[in-house]
């Protein structure tokens, strides 16, 4: 007679993926990370106020964890100057504080994730609450259409 499996197990692999995919991500620089100069209207290479405390923690943590630091690539790879310049100057600050193989572990790579504009994740956000989910206003919890009475 077959036993069960105990309580979690055929699902840990599953959430133990997720849980690294999350930190992996951590050691991700988005385009969004980098200053815009508004004066010549052009993306640079400098790093945002942000950008520089994600790095502090990110200098902290790349010695004990096996994951590459990831620089966005910008769309369709337009400007490819841009990223080694990117890259660059991630490479010189980690070396800075004293991360002494950066060159090797810093990468640029497309985003991982699509992402979305304010106007999808709006259109999306009323999507769901105009009955995405089988209910309409007040959905799951009683209201109008909900799919818990």
């Amino acid at each position: 007679m077959d036993r069960p499996f105990p309580l979690g197990q055929s699902t840990d692999a599953f959430w133990e993926a997720q849980q690294t995919n999350a930190e992996a991500a951590d050691f991700i620089f988005y385009d969004h990370e980098f200053r815009y100069d508004t004066q010549r209207h052009v993306e640079t290479a400098e790093l945002s106020p942000g950008a520089k405390r994600h790095l502090e923690q990110v200098a902290l943590r790349l010695e004990h964890v096996p994951f590459p630091v990831v620089i966005e690539a910008n769309e369709h790879e337009a400007h490819p100057e841009l990223s080694r310049a990117r890259r660059q100057t991630i490479i010189e600050q980690l070396n800075r504080m004293g991360v002494t193989n950066a060159d090797e572990r810093v990468v640029v790579a497309p985003r991982w994730a699509e992402g979305r504009t304010a106007i999808e994740a709006e259109q999306t956000y009323y999507n769901i609450l105009g009955g995405g989910f089988g209910g309409g206003a007040g959905r799951r919890f009683g209201g109008t259409g909900g799919s818990y009475r």
